[in-house]
């Protein structure tokens, strides 16, 4: 399956993976972005995460989950702590430097 279920107070839903650009934990919410609105779900970034395609779909912040077909560029952030600059939307999310370290491994290989 290639779309998410998610459930909020009003409506259960469904998104194809290919519109999510990032999730969000944002205080108690988790709030999934897509290029023209976001989301609020009512589900943990685990539980969500859980139900991706992780070909498609990293963790790059306890905070963060983003597809990397929407990364425009990464630069650096402060010391241990990257940014990442989407295509097609003015917001940005969070790469740890842990996981940025071991995304770039992967991503060398190929």
């Amino acid at each position: 399956m290639n779309r998410l279920a998610y459930k909020n107070r009003s409506e259960v839903g469904f998104i194809d993976f290919d519109k999510i650009i990032f999730i969000e934990k944002l205080q108690n919410k988790t709030i999934i972005h897509t290029k023209n609105n976001e989301i609020e779900i009512h589900s943990s970034l685990n539980s969500v995460y859980d139900k991706l395609d992780k070909e498609i779909f990293i963790r790059t912040h306890r905070s963060y989950i983003v597809n990397i077909n929407h990364i425009k560029k990464i630069i650096p952030w402060g010391q241990k702590t990257y940014r990442i600059i989407f295509k097609g939307i003015d917001e940005d999310a969070l790469f740890s430097y842990e996981r940025y370290k071991d995304f770039k491994d992967k991503v060398c290989q190929f």
